[in-house]
């Protein structure tokens, strides 16, 4: 099929939806697809061309539309910015698909689906996020739309409570480019690249430490429960690999007026995604730390990229047990323990590290159930449902 991804995002971008969007393309262009990545023309201060950027094997076609970037605008208020800029965007993306031939339109900002929906275009609204204004409006444009996709059991719950109809949703979760991970470096390898402490037990987090800019993502209470290893003398250093910057430096203060010195942790910064192995690889524990579920990210919305990375290493994990992960994430391939504690996570990385053998057991069976879970076999199974 000929595929046009549309976003409604600058392209390359640092943040986390960029990988997840470069993981579809490079996966329908894996299953035979052409792919045409549609964005606005807007300023992105990475140079690199997003292959380089996200470690492609090819390089996928972009195209940029005009747009009115109301965001870098200074005669613009703030709060205006990103209606007019999508205001622009919808026009540009009116003309171009009129006198453009694709077979699916695929999207995952529902922003610009009331636009995608009109060109008579079969379009696949992957979803990752449920708007909370115009609710009716977003009902009706996702009944037009050929399929959505949800990440989670609870957001196609969700949807059907508001009047989405049920046959016209898939629920697929993120997924692993298993290849990247194939090889890690070992252990003793990786902490010494990023000058680790060798007789220690490393205890990772790797990903983004917020989401949607200011939701939080559960690493002050990994540093509270690293806080509470060292006092139960447990030998333990954290290992923090993400961004934003500001905020590993906010966190970092934060640790360190709770007693944690510079060699207890380890803030790393964002590393480039070919290296993103490694720094799993160096962790004898990792880590998906989780608030209690109030926010909708936690309660509906979230599929971790950064679990199925650490399954794919082999690393020893231990995971908030949060509704979205319910009926997916067991504690067959995961340490489960309750969100928002921090003596609930301290408890699991403390009893992870004392009873390696069953820790190596689920860590084994975690590499087997994320082989179901690439990005091609993910999009193989989307398109089979239309």
């Amino acid at each position: 099929m000929n595929i046009a991804y549309v976003t409604h995002t600058r392209f390359p971008t640092e943040k986390a939806h960029g990988h997840q969007i470069a993981r579809v393309c490079a996966a329908m262009q894996h299953l035979k697809h052409t792919v045409t990545l549609v964005t606005p023309n807007i300023f992105t201060d990475i140079r690199q061309v997003p292959e380089k950027y996200y470690h492609l094997k090819k390089s996928i076609h972009v195209q940029k539309l005009p747009i009115f970037d109301a965001l870098s605008s200074p005669f613009v208020p703030g709060f205006l910015a990103f209606h007019f800029s999508m205001a622009s965007y919808r026009k540009s993306l009116k003309a171009f698909f009129a006198s453009q031939k694709f077979d699916v339109l695929y999207v995952r900002s529902p922003s610009i689906v009331s636009v995608l929906v009109k060109t008579k275009i079969p379009v696949l609204l992957e979803l990752h996020e449920i708007p909370k204004r115009n609710q009716k409006n977003f009902v009706v444009q996702c009944n037009l739309c050929k399929k959505v996709v949800c990440l989670t059991v609870p957001m196609r719950d969700a949807l059907v409570s508001l009047g989405v109809r049920p046959k016209k949703i898939i629920v697929e979760g993120d997924a692993v480019d298993l290849e990247r991970f194939a090889s890690p470096p070992t252990p003793a390898e990786a902490k010494h690249h990023f000058n680790l402490p060798e007789d220690t037990k490393i205890i990772g987090y790797v990903g983004s430490f917020v989401t949607r800019d200011k939701v939080e993502k559960g690493v002050q209470i990994l540093i509270d429960a690293l806080v509470t290893l060292r006092k139960s003398g447990e030998n333990v250093h954290g290992f923090f690999v993400g961004g934003p910057q500001h905020w590993a430096q906010r966190y970092r203060k934060i640790a360190l007026a709770k007693g944690l010195t510079d060699n207890d942790m380890t803030f790393h910064g964002i590393v480039p995604s070919k290296l993103v192995p490694d720094a799993i690889a160096a962790c004898d524990v990792c880590v998906y730390p989780a608030p209690v579920p109030k926010h909708a990210f936690f309660k509906r919305d979230t599929s971790p990229l950064k679990l199925y990375e650490y399954f794919a290493v082999g690393v020893p994990v231990v995971c908030a047990d949060i509704p979205p992960l319910h009926g997916l994430i067991t504690k067959n391939i995961v340490k489960l323990v309750h969100p928002g504690s921090v003596s609930s996570l301290a408890g699991g990385i403390a009893n992870v590290l004392s009873n390696p053998t069953d820790a190596k057991k689920r860590s084994n069976a975690a590499k087997k159930f994320v082989k179901n879970y690439t990005w091609e076999k993910r999009m193989q199974r989307i398109f089979d449902a239309l």
